[in-house]
């Protein structure tokens, strides 16, 4: 089991019976059980008490790791605590967290707990969360934190090391100073490493290298992940439009938005609305609800598939030996639209494919779906042929008979696959141009596309050779 298996195992395990030291009036002994762990280990033994009880394990806690603990709740769960707490209490723990931390929390709580929240705070830390949750939501802006060191070029290293032991206690992350001018620009940035290790007297020009990436404060987040892993650095200053310094975005940010933003992509490639807290914790009916309107939509576009099975109601009375082979043509083409779909939409994720790049995939496509069907209609050939063998056992046309149902087969996967191959690599391309979500168009949409369409090609196909 990994190590954060095993935490998380042991918060949950460890959370009733703290709770019953608290019922017990034990308060001491459970503090004691408390402060032994670590935060998310902590917040998983609170999670796993009744909600009073949580609230006094809470107030148990030491204060300076309250607000580290907070946290990592759920969005409900933090509500609760913040109803269950007195003035006092909620003043130094929203004046304790991270500013944009505190910007997410007032983000998702209801307007009336925000403007009660915020005449609470202290005047430079309402200043830093009204300046953050003023940037467009799902921007870089909201994920920054204002906290971090800044030097001057002409500082010599010894004045820079001054500056840093003392504002360093304030500051989130210290392992990068970002050098500013006299306007607050960003210049560059320089590793603390290189500063200890430099002589007093050396200047900080002088470590400097040119080259500091960033990103806009009005930047989709994620822009963040992609800097992040492409410079491998564990912090990425942000500027405004004037390229002035504005705050500098972690790892552990960029982490949560990558987990979210993978966890919608997979909810929107199985035809699910985004789950806005865990499983575990959704209620049935809220499942429910997020489930039912792809399902219903899903339900009707699958109802072309029955009028076009209408449509060949006769031949299929005449050759029924067409109506055995429906669920593998539609399956093969519904496994190949889902097969383009998902390398494309995990493309336009990491930004491997752009817009202006939809004639080479559709060619690449092509390419690929042809030798995909070529391959696989050898398959079809074989079992067609055999199929109708069978079927036609004892007729006098048998071998040309079950010869053309094989090439019937064969031709069908053939068409059916360039089509999947199709509509799965190009409704990406046309979902992006109409500014939705590429995930959008994957998995269940895609298949009752390429359902409905393949059953038309596969008869049509079919019904020409067999009559031939």
């Amino acid at each position: 089991m990994a190590d954060t298996e095993k935490d998380h195992f042991v918060g949950e395990l460890l959370g009733p019976d703290i709770g019953d030291l608290i019922r017990n009036k034990e308060n001491r002994a459970a503090r004691s059980a408390l402060i032994e762990l670590m935060e998310p280990e902590i917040a998983d033994a609170l999670m796993a008490m009744e909600p009073p009880i949580r609230a006094v394990a809470f107030r148990l806690l030491p204060r300076d790791r309250q607000a580290d603990v907070f946290v990592l709740l759920p969005e409900e769960q933090q509500e609760q605590l913040l109803n269950d707490l007195n003035t006092e209490q909620i003043v130094h723990l929203i004046n304790e967290m991270e500013p944009d931390d505190r910007a997410t929390l007032l983000e998702e709580m209801p307007g009336q707990l925000v403007a009660k929240l915020m005449g609470l705070m202290r005047p430079e830390e309402r200043r830093q969360t009204q300046t953050i949750l003023g940037y467009p939501p799902e921007s870089v802006g909201r994920l920054m934190t204002p906290d971090y060191l800044t030097v001057r070029p002409d500082w010599t290293c010894q004045k820079a090391m001054e500056h840093i032991r003392k504002r360093g206690p304030e500051i989130e992350s210290i392992d990068t100073v970002y050098v500013t001018d006299g306007r607050g620009s960003l210049v560059d940035d320089v590793g603390l490493r290189q500063i200890v290790l430099a002589d007093p007297e050396q200047t900080i020009e002088s470590l400097m290298d040119g080259m500091a990436p960033s990103l806009k404060a009005t930047d989709d987040r994620e822009e963040a992940v992609r800097a992040m892993e492409r410079y491998d650095v564990p912090a990425i200053p942000v500027v405004d439009r004037d390229n002035v310094l504005v705050g500098i975005v972690t790892f552990d940010d960029v982490a949560d938005v990558a987990e979210e933003e993978v966890t919608e992509d997979f909810h929107k490639m199985g035809g699910v609305a985004v789950l806005d807290q865990p499983y575990m914790a959704s209620s049935v009916i809220h499942l429910v609800r997020k489930r039912v309107g792809w399902l219903a939509i899903l339900f009707g576009a699958g109802l072309f598939t029955v009028v076009a099975m209408q449509g060949y109601e006769e031949r299929i009375e005449e050759m029924t030996v067409l109506a055995l082979f429906v669920p593998l043509i539609i399956a093969t083409g519904g496994n190949s639209g889902f097969q383009a779909a998902t390398v494309m939409t995990r493309a336009f994720a990491v930004k491997d494919v752009e817009p202006h790049h939809w004639k080479r995939v559709f060619g690449r496509e092509m390419g690929g779906g042809l030798m995909l069907g070529l391959l696989l209609a050898i398959l079809g050939f074989l079992l067609g042929t055999g199929v109708g063998i069978w079927h036609y056992w004892g007729q006098e046309e048998l071998i040309a008979q079950a010869i053309r149902v094989g090439i019937a087969i064969a031709a069908s996967i053939i068409a059916v696959v360039l089509m999947g191959n199709m509509i799965g690599s190009m409704l990406p391309f046309g979902l992006q141009r109409l500014g939705a979500d590429p995930a959008t168009s994957s998995t269940p949409f895609v298949a009752t596309i390429v359902d409905v369409v393949g059953l038309v090609i596969y008869f049509t196909i079919a019904s020409a050779i067999l009559m031939w």
